[in-house]
């Protein structure tokens, strides 16, 4: 697409990334308050760890993509969800963790941070002779691992259907989810980058499928809600959660983008 006046190249090269940087932090720092209860807390992590890494693994993906195609727009906003998600994977890991748990969350660490670099050391190499092959090579790991990202928070979607309790859904994470993803949907779609705005699409989604359940399953409060599983990774539909732990994380991720 091509813009026929100013306006136009303002909203789409300026506000529209910086309204993009400005959610995608809003996303980040989300789960910064239940993290800190959980260190301070000491007691048994019942929090989905899954999106907190994949905060990391998203973030270095595009930042590594930032360079492929030299757009910083992809690069300042990853900078900083990195940092904190290694804070927040720190966190966890040094949690009271169950065994399988601590297990998946350093698989899924481990393997698409081998991901990413093994797509970066590609991408470089093709490179010299051709653009076009390292954009496709990177922009197919980003695709893989922000669909990831986006599909992580869902984890929780089954036990909000079964108990018919939305209280695991972070609703203003949520709604920042949708309106980062869209805007960098149509970001991706007015410079016809495929890889920006197909995953961010698909972000779309999924944050439209955690509004429709917080919509048709309302939160309850008190004993019941406290009740609820967290996170499904260990623990039973009959085993109650800490009442020390935060539930707003769990159905959510983060991200960014691209």
């Amino acid at each position: 697409m091509e813009c026929n006046s100013k306006l136009c190249e303002i909203v789409t090269e300026t506000v529209f990334p910086l309204c993009g940087i400005f959610t995608s932090y809003f996303i980040f720092l989300s789960p910064f308050k239940e993290l800190q209860n959980l260190k301070k807390s000491n007691g048994q992590c019942t929090i989905n760890p899954i999106p907190s890494v994949m905060i990391i693994c998203n973030c270095l993906c595009w930042n590594l993509y930032s360079f492929v195609i030299h757009n910083h727009w992809t690069f300042w906003p990853n900078l900083g969800g990195i940092v904190l998600g290694e804070y927040y994977v720190l966190i966890l890991l040094t949690s009271n963790m169950k065994p399988k748990d601590f297990k998946w969350t350093s698989i899924t660490l481990i393997g698409f941070t081998f991901l990413n670099i093994a797509g970066a050391a590609l991408s470089f190499i093709l490179f010299k002779d051709n653009y076009d092959a390292a954009k496709n090579c990177m922009g197919i790991v980003c695709i893989i691992v922000l669909c990831a990202m986006y599909v992580s928070p869902l984890t929780s979607m089954k036990e909000v259907i079964k108990s018919k309790n939305s209280s695991s859904i972070n609703t203003l994470m949520t709604i920042a989810s949708f309106i980062n993803g869209f805007l960098w949907l149509v970001y991706g779609i007015f410079f016809n980058d495929f890889y920006v705005w197909f995953p961010n699409g698909l972000g779309v989604v999924s944050a439209l499928l955690q509004i429709f359940l917080i919509v048709i399953f309302h939160k309850n409060s008190g004993k019941n809600s406290q009740e609820l599983p967290i996170y499904s990774g260990e623990n039973s539909p009959s085993e109650p959660s800490s009442p020390n732990s935060a539930t707003p994380l769990n159905a959510n991720s983060t991200t960014l983008y691209g």
